[in-house]
């Protein structure tokens, strides 16, 4: 029997996040976009193993000089069970294939350091336990239901900010663990957090890209009290956005 070598470089590595947890999702996924290649190991990364314009510098594990012209990729994920709402985002290849000295921390750009990337739930995710559920649907200027906005809902004291995203519906769901629970010690303490609101909308013809719709948050004029375990439906309007 004879055996022959291969080798490959991986581009990089992509891990997929829970919004209300921020854990790794173990569930699979589909990853597509752009003529990139995956494959999922037994981590529950995404590996991408080829891309055009990098065959040649993912064939080998020696360093090209120069390397390859830096491109950036928008990739799309889907959740088959629908748990998860459709979104893209981006990468930058090539990743900085530079092992770290000793004992020092991996850089933010690292094909060591996998690149994170938050999956928001639809209406069909079930929260976790004392998780508050904000039921929210996002309408335009003229009530008429706004897919693919970003709805953010944060606390100052304690410090709590989570995102969630409409569906095509218009509807979008914020699961939000953290909140204090009653304490039967102080009376007075209070069980309802009010929380602000602020959003952001940009028309696409692909599902959002959440981290993009980040950079133009707009704040809202209303506020949401929420308690811990509890569920809050209200409708936002967008009076900036006109479909």
């Amino acid at each position: 029997m004879m055996l022959e070598r291969t080798e490959s470089r991986a581009l990089a590595a992509i891990r997929f996040l829970d919004a209300e947890t921020q854990r790794p999702l173990t569930e699979p996924v589909t990853l597509a976009g752009q003529g990139l290649r995956f494959a999922r190991n037994v981590r529950g990364l995404h590996v991408v193993t080829d891309a055009p314009g990098f065959s040649s510098y993912a064939a080998s594990f020696e360093l090209p000089d120069p390397l390859p012209d830096a491109a950036t990729f928008t990739l799309v994920v889907s959740d088959p069970s629908r748990r998860y709402l459709d979104r893209s985002f981006t990468l930058e290849l090539p990743r900085d294939a530079t092992p770290p000295p000793t004992g020092q921390p991996l850089p933010p750009d690292s094909v060591f350091r996998p690149v994170d990337v938050t999956l928001y739930p639809s209406p069909l995710m079930r929260p976790s336990a004392r998780s508050a559920v904000v039921r929210l649907r996002v309408v335009d200027v003229n009530d008429t239901p706004l897919p693919g906005a970003l709805v953010s809902l944060s606390l100052a004291d304690p410090e709590i900010t989570r995102w969630g995203l409409s569906n095509e519906r218009g509807d979008a769901l914020i699961l939000v663990p953290g909140i204090p629970i009653a304490d039967w010690g102080n009376p007075e303490a209070p069980i309802h957090f009010t929380f602000s609101l602020a959003a952001a909308w940009a028309a696409s013809t692909q599902p959002p890209d959440p981290d993009a719709l980040s950079q133009d948050f707009h704040p809202l004029s209303s506020t949401l009290d929420v308690a811990a375990g509890e569920e809050v439906t209200t409708t936002i309007k967008l009076d900036w956005v006109e479909l």
